[in-house]
């Protein structure tokens, strides 16, 4: 949809619902996308995380190469009801200088990895268990077990064999052993840290080593997680601004809730909106048909001197509708179907309409989606959405409820 004036910058937000985004972003910024969707529809929330981060923990990979970046953060929901993060991060190294997997065209060479970190009760002995690599011929034995299985694939390092022995019990062995390719672990002080070399390349690998930690953390039994000193922390006593912030682009933090009968998801992002930042809180309701692209925003509040107006611009009739709001759709029969006498009468006369822009589009199915400025810790403004989202819904009529594109 081709759009002029203000609603060039309009556009970038309102059409780049997740979906839409994730089906046409390219590169990482796509990554971000759906590593934030799934991340948040799944009670996390999503960060870019800052360097100071990695600084908490110790041991590999934390401790790899002279400087790190962090890709990507997801943090605030529990693995096995501990504090836990979920992240993917690369260190570099400077030039002629060992220890690299790979080389960029800055020079700089390379590693990545990704990584569930969970908090432990206890600050515990450093143990790494991994799987076995060719040089580890050079570096003579870890600490080996009786199953000699177990000792071909897998190397384990630590100082205290007693708690090695405890941690990788028989079911922890059967576990690692019924995996073709299973992630490596390192406890090290009050931190589990279950990570995998190499790019994340769909969301769902985070959700499995948050799975495999918490597998992990059932079999190990508690008096070895709770046997130590008192723990530093490093996950609950975080300071919020290590977590960092969340990009445009990306969905920052999402709710599911069932409100008058609707399935509801309401979620908050850092939208860029006539060439500026601001956080902005969307509320999401499927529609069991598909549509076409229709949006519609009020002119107030466009910023002094900016013509809010699409090209493609759609005129009701009504006077008083087409005065405060611009519509643009490249479906003008799908517009008809929604912006009904009855519709436009109520979006003209309600107060919470005319702070929110509205967009009815189609991803797997259609969606009414409603957005304004804010975030989800006001209650107050997320209600006033969500019941605003829910009177559209019920003011659509019957053939917009059935429209298929």
């Amino acid at each position: 949809m081709r759009t002029l004036g203000i609603v060039v910058a309009v556009v970038v937000v309102l059409g780049a619902l997740l979906w839409w985004w994730g089906s046409r972003a390219a590169g990482r910024d796509r990554d971000k996308n759906l590593i934030s969707w799934w991340g948040t529809r799944n009670g996390w929330r999503y960060t870019t995380g800052t360097d100071g981060l990695l600084d908490r923990f110790r041991g590999t990979r934390f401790d790899q190469g002279t400087s790190h970046d962090v890709q990507d953060l997801l943090s605030g929901n529990t693995i096995a009801g501990r504090p836990g993060l979920l992240t993917q991060f690369s260190w570099y190294y400077t030039p002629n200088l060992p220890q690299s997997s790979s080389t960029g065209s800055s020079g700089l060479r390379s590693g990545i990895c990704a990584a569930a970190v969970v908090e432990l009760p206890s600050a515990l002995p450093a143990l790494t268990v991994r799987r076995s690599a060719p040089e580890d011929v050079v570096r003579g034995h870890g600490i080996e077990f009786e199953s000699g299985r177990f000792n071909e694939r897998f190397r384990v390092e630590g100082e205290d064999r007693k708690f090695a022995s405890d941690v990788v019990n028989p079911q922890v062995m059967e576990l690692l052993l019924d995996d073709p390719e299973p992630p490596h672990f390192r406890i090290d002080g009050a931190t589990l840290v279950v990570w995998r070399d190499g790019k994340v390349n769909t969301p769902p690998e985070l959700g499995a080593l948050a799975d495999f930690a918490g597998r992990l953390l059932e079999l190990i039994p508690a008096f070895a997680l709770e046997g130590g000193g008192p723990g530093d922390g490093p996950i609950s006593t975080m300071p919020p601004e290590l977590l960092g912030e969340s990009p445009s682009g990306a969905i920052a933090f999402l709710q599911k809730l069932d409100h008058r009968g609707y399935h509801i998801e309401r979620y908050e992002h850092v939208a860029v909106l006539w060439r500026q930042h601001r956080w902005a809180v969307c509320v999401k309701i499927d529609v069991p048909t598909t549509w076409p692209e229709c949006m519609t925003v009020p002119k107030a509040l466009a910023p002094p001197g900016m013509i809010a107006r699409f090209d493609d611009e759609y005129l009701t009739g009504d006077p008083a509708y087409d005065a405060l709001f611009a519509t643009g759709t490249p479906r003008p029969d799908f517009a008809k179907a929604v912006l009904t006498p009855s519709m436009t009468a109520f979006l003209t006369n309600d107060k919470r309409a005319q702070q929110a822009h509205f967009i009815f589009q189609s991803a797997r199915q259609a969606q009414l989606c409603v957005m304004t400025y804010g975030r989800l810790t006001d209650q107050a403004l997320a209600d006033t959405l969500t019941d605003l989202a829910c009177d559209v819904y019920e003011h659509l009529s019957p053939q917009a409820l059935t429209f298929r594109k």
